[in-house]
């Protein structure tokens, strides 16, 4: 798992440094649109650390948060295909 984790973190990092910004959270945690990410953060549903940066608009998160989240959920998917 671990490799898949480094895989994850590795293209997130990439793409947007340590943090990834509001613009994009919402689609690395599988959201359809930004409003159904913005509902479940209020109802706390969010399966990852979320923060806010003084001065900046919404909510970041840690890229190695966002990877091994991402790669616990393609870990379980791909195993429940298996079967």
């Amino acid at each position: 798992m671990s490799d898949l984790v480094e895989e994850f973190e590795s293209r997130l990092t990439d793409r947007y440094g340590e943090f990834v910004p509001p613009s994009a959270l919402w689609k690395e945690l599988g959201f359809a649109t930004p409003a159904s990410f913005r509902k479940a953060l209020s109802q706390e549903r969010i399966e990852v650390e979320v923060f806010d940066i003084s001065g900046r608009r919404g909510s970041f998160a840690r890229a190695l948060d966002v990877a091994r989240w991402q790669a616990i959920v393609y870990s379980g998917r791909r195993r429940n295909a298996k079967q």
